[in-house]
């Protein structure tokens, strides 16, 4: 039988986006094993990477059009649903402005060619489309502030450092491609540093482990940066040269008392003072970010406090250094222009993403009359999930493309399914980790006809007679839309193997060229300024304590065998949520292991069973995010709309709870 080895890579939106190598046998795919080319990801895929055989060809996956009818959902053929859904589109373009369609996309799935449902919607006429963040997006507003844009040193890179700060990270469940060279730098001498409010696989390795109090991961930097200064150990010459602001940053540094940081993070100021000098002294050393640092009301100017500490101490554009959060390298690959679209809406409107629910059941002008929703499930991933089902069940129709009967999916009036990544070709832009640009070649023929999300667009396209939107294959539209790209890349030999994007520094603003206004790292932003913001870091509280009422910190971490709910699909039995707690706390409450609880927040209440953990600090508890919530899961549906106004972010961390024998 006809062996080959096709060059594809993964589509899920986390740090790595693992380049890999797919087994095909005739027409039936063996294996996936990670790309050597890439030397990031090359080594091993991870557990989800490994699951991707197991989502495409399960038998709960979706492989036919469902339509409501009385109430429930049937199987349809492709012609009647699209049919359907060209007939909604077409009135509701007649009868009510086309901005009365609610256009909801995220990245379950991710790949350039997915964008091309933003340029069918503004050729419709326009919708209104999201703004702001669930993700990352406090944060790359920070950085922009501070440096222009967000680059990240390449994972090899840190093998140089002497000191190492994972800061709201876990990469070994959300990033495990970092964790051997970590381990390299360690064997190197290099020192650890883990700072989380979570026990966490990552903080196993670690030489030092600091648990603050949920949102003061910027007080901490700021107080490090004091010490800084106050020891002579800030880099005059750096600063001097490549910074401006440095003045106005030390007189607010100044303020900052031991009292204060002890009150606020719930860490003995000797201990970080210890680390600051350590850091200090350590030179190169890397700052490593995770999102969960800006999952606060306060989480653009804790990036800015973390990235000033990285100046302070003259660690930008330092083999080793840097700080190290999301990485925008491939500006000016795609024709983001002829793929979007933009100008061909007539209307245009947008919602924030954290107050979905809100704006579904407020907004009069107009209504929201249709939904359509691709690569996402808001209904179990959005801020308090259950005000978003009681949004979309107020919603005259629904369409959701998925793969599974998602949250989201079971919410609407029409599902449409959708192919598998390996099912069809697509480009992956590089993730957070890395620089290197995949092509996912189509891998194996999707099962029973089912169309790509592409081909859907093509045929409403068609039914509804968009002439600004071209009917073309996924080639087609790769072609015309890496018009760009092929000046400086070889899409041929992108085909064989991933490429690194061409011209970068091989250390970020090793040239000392920021992207700023003034051409330098930026302690005070004239920009921030302008937008509304403080020019400076600031240690901002975040929204919510704890009380008696509401006695812990409840924060809601990724699970490693899962990219939010996808993978939840894979697990039959229920899915309900499972509590962290200090084992003396809970011995104090008259709890037990297994104990069936309520957790309650100011949104409600959900069932749950308890796990004793001696490792997790007293004051908070931890639950994982992504069951379904049809299945008995949903933790979302306790998390209230609160958002940092930086970056129009998601503060899913930011909630407090009591936790209840059932």
């Amino acid at each position: 039988m006809n062996k080959k080895w096709i060059s594809t890579a993964c589509t899920l939106d986390c740090w790595d986006s693992c380049s890999i190598k797919a087994l095909v046998e005739g027409s039936e795919l063996k294996k996936l094993v990670g790309n050597p080319e890439n030397p990031v990801t090359g080594g091993f895929l991870c557990e989800k990477g490994y699951k991707h055989i197991q989502m495409r060809n399960s038998r709960d996956r979706l492989l036919k059009p469902l339509i409501r009818e009385d109430g429930d959902l049937r199987e349809a053929s492709w012609d009647e649903a699209l049919g359907l859904v060209a007939s909604k589109m077409d009135s509701l373009r007649k009868n009510y402005p086309t901005t009365s369609l609610l256009y909801i996309s995220e990245f379950g799935n991710s790949g350039v060619l997915k964008k091309a449902d933003q340029r069918f919607f503004n050729a419709f006429g326009g919708a209104t489309m999201p703004t702001g963040s669930l993700c990352a997006g406090a944060g790359v507003e920070a950085q922009r502030y501070d440096f222009g844009k967000c680059l990240s040193h390449e994972p090899t890179d840190f093998i140089n450092s002497k000191m190492i700060i994972i800061w709201g990270r876990n990469p070994a469940s959300t990033g495990p491609h970092m964790m051997p060279f970590f381990k390299k730098a360690k064997e190197k001498g290099a020192k650890i540093v883990v700072i989380d409010p979570l026990p966490s696989e990552t903080a196993t390795i670690s030489d030092v482990h600091l648990s603050p109090k949920p949102g003061t991961d910027g007080l901490i930097a700021l107080y490090m940066a004091k010490i800084l200064i106050e020891n002579n150990l800030a880099d005059m010459e750096y600063i001097n040269k490549n910074t401006v602001g440095f003045e106005n940053l030390k007189k607010t540094l100044l303020k900052i008392s031991q009292e204060e940081v002890f009150t606020r993070t719930g860490i003995d100021p000797k201990e970080i003072e210890k680390l600051a000098l350590e850091y200090g002294r350590a030179k190169p050393a890397a700052i490593i970010l995770g999102f969960g640092i800006q999952r606060y009301s306060n989480g653009g100017d804790t990036i800015r406090a973390i990235d000033a500490l990285g100046a302070v101490t003259g660690n930008i554009g330092k083999s080793g250094g840097g700080v190290s959060y999301n990485n925008s390298v491939a500006d000016g690959l795609i024709d983001e222009d002829f793929l979007k679209g933009t100008d061909l809406a007539n209307e245009k409107k947008t919602y924030k993403r954290p107050l979905l629910g809100e704006f579904i059941l407020t907004e009069k002008n107009p209504p929201v009359r249709m939904i359509y929703t691709a690569r996402a499930n808001p209904v179990n991933q959005g801020m308090d999930a259950t005000k978003i089902l009681e949004a979309f069940e107020s919603v005259d129709f629904k369409v959701t493309l998925d793969m599974y009967l998602t949250d989201t999916a079971a919410a609407s009036d029409v599902v449409l399914p959708v192919r598998h990544f390996l099912e069809e070709d697509n480009i992956i832009m590089p993730p957070a980790n890395h620089s290197y640009i995949n092509y996912c070649n189509k891998v194996v023929e999707p099962p029973g006809g089912v169309l790509s999300e592409t081909e859907i667009l093509n045929h409403l396209a068609e039914k509804l007679g968009l002439v600004d939107f071209p009917i073309m294959s996924a080639d087609q539209w790769i072609d015309r839309i890496t018009q760009p790209m092929k000046e400086k890349i070889d899409i041929k030999l992108l085909k064989e193997k991933p490429l690194k994007v061409p011209g970068l520094l091989d250390i970020p603003w090793s040239d000392s060229e920021f992207m700023t206004p003034s051409g330098k790292f930026e302690f005070y932003s004239e920009t921030a300024e302008k937008e509304g913001f403080s020019a400076l870091p600031e240690k901002m509280n975040i929204q919510v304590e704890t009380t008696k009422e509401y006695p812990f910190y409840l924060i809601t971490p990724k699970l490693r065998g899962s990219l939010h709910s996808q993978h939840f699909a894979l697990i039959e039995e229920e899915h309900t949520p499972v509590v962290y707690m200090n084992r003396e706390r809970a011995r104090e409450m008259g709890l037990k292991e297994r104990d069936n609880i309520s957790i309650t927040t100011e949104k409600g209440s959900l069932k749950a069973i308890l796990n004793l953990d001696k490792e997790i600090l007293p004051d908070r508890v931890m639950v994982y995010q992504g069951g379904w919530m049809k299945k008995g899961g949903g933790v979302n549906r306790i998390i209230p709309e609160r958002y940092s106004e930086m970056g129009i972010h998601a503060a899913y961390y930011e909630v407090v709870c009591r936790v209840e024998k059932k």
